[in-house]
């Protein structure tokens, strides 16, 4: 039998290229038996978005095992670097501004896990009824919001609010940021693109993330993004961390 506070990964994930848009910039990765998930964005109106988000979010699904989330985000930042050199060399091959994308990644193990990201896609935590951002927009409305000077409710219809501050591809050096979080059983975590956070309000994400089912939520919240004019690329990723042995003792004890 499992440890008591053994934790089992389950998540869901989907990606629509929205109501508007023809070409799919966004991609995402969701492989729970690593306790590996990301989403990348692909800067739209530029050159070849799609290409930068699937060049990221490849170069995250062969990564090594790590022994330890330390070791993790050390070769996630490794990685984001060597993506980030990679599209500036092909923005001057093709002898053009920028390539570039946006990314949240979140690793998993035993009851922590840390979180890395770079621009405007963002990760959510669900919690007893509650919803937090882990991540802060790198972008200019995020910052002014993050100063103080721009509140929450004014910076979803400021005009700014598509302009970002950095981006994997646009910068040298890299300058992503990274952050750690104990889990509990019954947690659940939300990555996506800015297509979702753009066209979905929290409590909104939050009443649909109150099901507790990675699938449906998923499926709810990009239908929500669409129903909403899905005026972008939507993706996430629901995922959800659940005690294995309440789920076991449920089964050999079916009365309890």
């Amino acid at each position: 039998m499992a440890h008591a506070n053994s934790l089992r990964w389950l998540s869901a994930s989907r990606s629509h290229p929205g109501a508007v848009r023809e070409i799919n910039e966004d991609a995402l990765l969701d492989c729970p038996e690593r306790g590996l998930w990301a989403v990348a964005d692909g800067m739209g109106g530029h050159s070849r978005g799609d290409m930068a988000s699937r060049v990221t979010i490849d170069t995250l699904e062969h990564m090594p095992a790590a022994p330890g989330l330390t070791q993790a985000v050390a070769e996630v930042h490794e990685r984001l670097q060597s993506v980030n050199h990679q599209l500036q060399m092909e923005a001057a091959l093709r002898d053009v501004g920028t390539i570039g994308t946006t990314v949240v990644v979140l690793l998993a193990a035993n009851h922590r896990c840390a979180y890395l990201w770079v621009g405007d896609s963002r990760i959510y935590r669900f919690r007893d009824g509650q919803l937090t951002q882990l991540t802060s927009d790198h972008s200019v409305v995020g910052e002014l919001v993050a100063r103080g000077a721009l509140s929450p409710q004014d910076a979803a219809s400021h005009p700014a609010r598509n302009l970002i501050t950095r981006a994997i591809g646009a910068m040298e050096p890299l300058d992503a940021e990274d952050g750690l979080v104990d889990v509990s059983a019954g947690d659940m975590f939300l990555l996506c693109s800015d297509g979702l956070s753009n066209e979905v309000g929290n409590e909104e994400i939050a009443r649909l993330l109150a099901c507790h089912d990675c699938h449906r939520a998923a499926e709810g919240l990009v239908d929500l993004a669409l129903a909403h004019g899905g005026r972008d690329n939507v993706s996430v990723v629901v995922i959800m961390a659940e005690d294995v042995a309440a789920q076991e003792s449920t089964v050999l004890n079916p009365a309890v």
